[in-house]
């Protein structure tokens, strides 16, 4: 009898101990302290998160709209350039089509017109083209004038300042002096310098031009011999250093080994 009441109290123990360890009431306490104290935390979070809202919201929406204002600006700008960009292309078209017709006079005004308006793009090229029909047009010094403009604008491209240096340089060359003409160019003759041999030729016809033969000869001694001078201009230097070297002082001639061979 004392072992069957034993074993029905280990079996009735074991039992029990089986059927509330598989519905989880043991392990139901440990989720239930578990779940509080995710709770707890949560709540200490959102806390947190409304306390910094609290204290940063109106400058994160005002953020949020910076943003959202600067995007929208830069693309409205983009767009704005674009159209004008397009209107400035289409008139200056429609000012050239008056040059293509020789109506230069209203040429010329639109030009100028269209060159008060910008200074980059087409508004830029709508300068070049006034100066150049002031120039067409025998005004020589207002065309000068134009070009010494463009060649003071520190804000375009140096290429585009060398050419409107050569550009007025090349329009005083028919009266100034040799030293006026090598102040506004000589440091286009340089070596290494993409103008150089244009600037020479100018240099060498204004020396021509006033009377100062030896500087003429010589400059158009270093195209002629130049190899990177072109065809051309080599040609015409030859030319000219044939007509110059008879009429220089016998002290002054050049001997025969420094001539060039003509083209």
């Amino acid at each position: 009898m004392i072992a069957i009441f034993v074993f029905a109290v280990y079996f009735t123990q074991n039992f029990w101990t089986q059927v509330c360890w598989n519905r989880s009431i043991f392990k139901g306490g440990v989720i239930f302290l578990s779940d509080i104290f995710r709770e707890i935390d949560e709540e200490i979070r959102q806390d947190r998160a409304k306390d910094m809202w609290k204290k940063y919201g109106v400058y994160i929406i005002a953020l949020a709209a910076l943003v959202v204002v600067s995007i929208s600006g830069f693309k409205a700008w983009q767009y704005y350039s674009l159209q004008q960009a397009e209107k400035a292309g289409v008139a200056y078209l429609e000012n050239m089509v008056l040059v293509d017709n020789g109506e230069d006079a209203k040429a010329l005004e639109a030009f100028r017109a269209m060159s008060q308006k910008g200074s980059t793009g087409f508004y830029l090229l709508a300068k070049f083209q006034e100066a150049g029909l002031l120039a067409k047009a025998g005004k020589d010094g207002e065309a000068i004038a134009v070009y010494d403009t463009l060649a003071a604008n520190s804000k375009l491209d140096e290429s585009l300042r060398n050419l409107a240096k050569f550009r007025a340089a090349l329009l005083l060359s028919n009266t100034a002096s040799y030293k006026e003409v090598e102040d506004r160019i000589g440091d286009l003759a340089t070596t290494g310098n993409p103008w150089r041999q244009s600037a020479q030729e100018i240099l060498a016809i204004t020396a021509f031009r006033t009377g100062n033969l030896v500087k003429a000869e010589e400059i158009f001694v270093v195209l002629a011999t130049d190899p990177e001078t072109p065809n051309d201009m080599r040609t015409r230097a030859t030319a000219m250093i044939s007509i110059i070297t008879p009429q220089l002082p016998a002290s002054a001639t050049k001997t025969e080994e420094t001539k060039p061979d003509a083209q």
